[in-house]
């Protein structure tokens, strides 16, 4: 009889380094971000359940207990910076983590196009943040309410363009692409 094969490739990590992550950056961000005890254990739950079943969407019950500590807690903008940094950065892990079995392993060099979006996500948003603390004085009330629906349709219209275009563009149109194996021919 032959035993299970395995295939190990030099600098690889194990695919539970991902969701181990995710709970970690989760759990760590809700408190941070989050001064109440309650939602710590909500997030610190969910997240563990993420850990042994990705496809509970623990992850993500975790990540809104983060959004939820910003709604509770006075506006600040370090506390935004840090919420868009860590919410985003969770985001990623935990789809990444969904989508790659437990006993697999993962060559880092796989994730880096990933990556490159993320930070190119992070500095668009990054910088709309900034911008948003410097130009809008502070205010208490609802006068300034309508920014945040405003800057999530401004970061989910950009975030759609980087990644249409980390993805490549479109042919064009009313040419049929070609495939690998078809040789360059002129019409």
């Amino acid at each position: 009889m032959r035993g299970p094969h395995e295939l190990t490739v030099r600098g690889s990590i194990p695919a539970p380094i991902l969701r181990i992550g995710a709970a970690a950056i989760i759990v760590g961000g809700v408190l941070l971000l989050n001064p109440y005890p309650l939602w710590w254990w909500i997030a610190g739950t969910a997240s563990l359940l993420s850990v042994v079943v990705p496809r509970s969407m623990g992850s993500w019950i975790g990540i809104a207990c983060m959004a939820v500590g910003m709604v509770l807690t006075e506006p600040s903008a370090g506390r935004t910076v840090l919420a868009v940094l860590l919410i985003h950065t969770a985001h990623v892990l935990a789809a990444w983590s969904w989508a790659v079995p437990w006993r697999s392993r993962i060559r880092p060099a796989v994730l880096l196009p990933g990556v490159r979006r993320m930070l190119a996500i992070q500095a668009v948003a990054q910088s709309v943040a900034a911008l948003m603390a410097i130009a809008v004085p502070p205010l208490h009330g609802p006068g300034f309410a309508w920014l945040a629906p405003l800057g999530a349709a401004v970061l989910t219209g950009i975030s759609a363009v980087v990644l249409r275009v980390s993805w490549g563009l479109d042919p064009v149109p009313g040419i049929p692409p070609r495939t690998p194996a078809e040789p360059d021919q002129m019409p």
